[in-house]
């Protein structure tokens, strides 16, 4: 907690304003998991590199498991020869991210892009996080206990000041959340490592404002 006072003269008919910086923390537990995945084909023909994104995008949809992205891009596959570009066929790519209740139904996923033939896929990262929802639930949790933290700051400074404080503004900021980092998946399996929904610490901040007379 930091505080500080403020006043023209300590006289007491002046009134003191005093400032107050408080903080509220919280253990939470992640309720989503995310799963960032790209997939990638080749064909000797445009429209046969997208169709097998689309067959891909048509099977994960199938597993019913809440999903963003989708964005794709295609291009010719080239490199250079003696003195010139030489281009032979397509390659194509899609991005996407899904957000598990269940760290196991990331077995589903990769079992699913198993049984395709004809591309490979790549997971960049996996994490637990806190969903805007909980987050928001929690937060209003941390405000409420910085409000009576407030309250009875007033009650005890009144006395130690031998004045009548009141709270003149309340400002908040935050919350600040602590993620932990991105876990790399440099190789797969059909099952899947599933890593732990390690705790996550959560932060809300006061700034208090008093007038005592």
């Amino acid at each position: 907690m930091l505080l500080s006072l403020w006043a023209l003269s300590f006289a007491q008919d002046n009134p003191l304003r005093v400032f107050v910086s408080l903080t509220q923390s919280a253990q939470i537990e992640p309720d989503i998991y995310t799963v960032l995945l790209t997939i990638s084909t080749e064909a000797d023909k445009e429209v046969k590199a997208l169709s097998l994104l689309g067959r891909v995008d048509r099977e994960l949809s199938q597993l019913g498991l809440p999903y963003s992205g989708g964005t794709y891009w295609v291009d010719r596959k080239c490199f250079m020869g003696k003195n010139t570009q030489i281009c032979e066929g397509f390659r194509a790519q899609a991005l996407y991210q899904f957000r598990l209740k269940d760290v196991k139904e990331q077995d589903l996923i990769i079992q699913k892009l198993a049984q395709v033939e004809g591309i490979s896929f790549t997971i960049h990262g996996t994490q637990w996080i806190v969903s805007a929802n909980v987050q928001e639930a929690k937060k209003q949790e941390l405000m409420f206990s910085l409000l009576d933290r407030a309250t009875a700051f007033t009650t005890e400074i009144s006395k130690k000041l031998k004045r009548e404080c009141q709270i003149e503004s309340i400002t908040f900021d935050g919350p600040l959340l602590h993620l932990p980092k991105y876990v790399d998946a440099k190789s797969v399996s059909v099952s899947a490592p599933q890593p732990t929904k390690d705790l996550q610490t959560i932060t809300v901040f006061m700034r208090l404002s008093l007038v005592c007379k």
